[in-house]
């Protein structure tokens, strides 16, 4: 005998079940077909309030989240010039930056094993750097000569906090 079977028998042989079993079919027809429409609207609505209820709850706090996080953003976005970086950048990135990109390397005791101007872009290539040192380089090269990262592959050297990178340079 199944499993299946086993829980039937059980199910069928519980004095309530054949309680309300005799009940239902001591019912007329037309009887029956509203117990078992009835039936189907409770099991409708305890799936709905389960599992529709729940997952269109959370869509909308999602949806408020967002909309809290991109007000925010736009916010930051709109006076990012105000604090910094940009509007001191703004009149630093006339010219090409491959120079200054070479030479806020040497300045700064950068070794860039590869380097070459893509347009008015720079493409760098640096092994084995450490990686706070790469980071602080970067965000010295925006605040003072309006350089940015536009492009990055970072992947870990063999030594523990160090990196290869790979990146374009462009002037903001």
């Amino acid at each position: 005998m199944s499993q299946l079977d086993e829980l039937k028998l059980q199910f069928s042989s519980n004095a309530q079940v054949r309680a309300a079993s005799q009940w239902y079919n001591a019912l007329p027809g037309r009887d029956q077909t509203i117990v078992k429409v009835l039936g189907w609207l409770v099991v409708l609505s305890l799936v709905y309030l389960m599992v529709f209820a729940p997952l269109i709850k959370d869509n909308r706090a999602a949806r408020t989240d967002l909309a809290d996080q991109l007000s925010t953003y736009n916010l930051i976005a709109e006076n990012a010039g105000k604090f910094g970086g940009a509007s001191q950048a703004a009149g630093a990135s006339s010219g090409p930056i491959l120079p200054k990109v070479s030479q806020a390397a040497r300045n700064d005791g950068i070794k860039l094993d590869r380097y070459e101007q893509d347009g008015s872009d720079v493409r760098i290539w640096m092994d084995g750097i450490e990686f706070d040192r790469f980071i602080s380089w970067t965000e010295s090269l925006q605040a003072r000569d309006g350089i940015r990262v536009s492009q990055i592959t970072l992947d870990a050297a063999e030594l523990p906090g160090r990196v290869d990178v790979r990146a374009t340079l462009t002037p903001n």
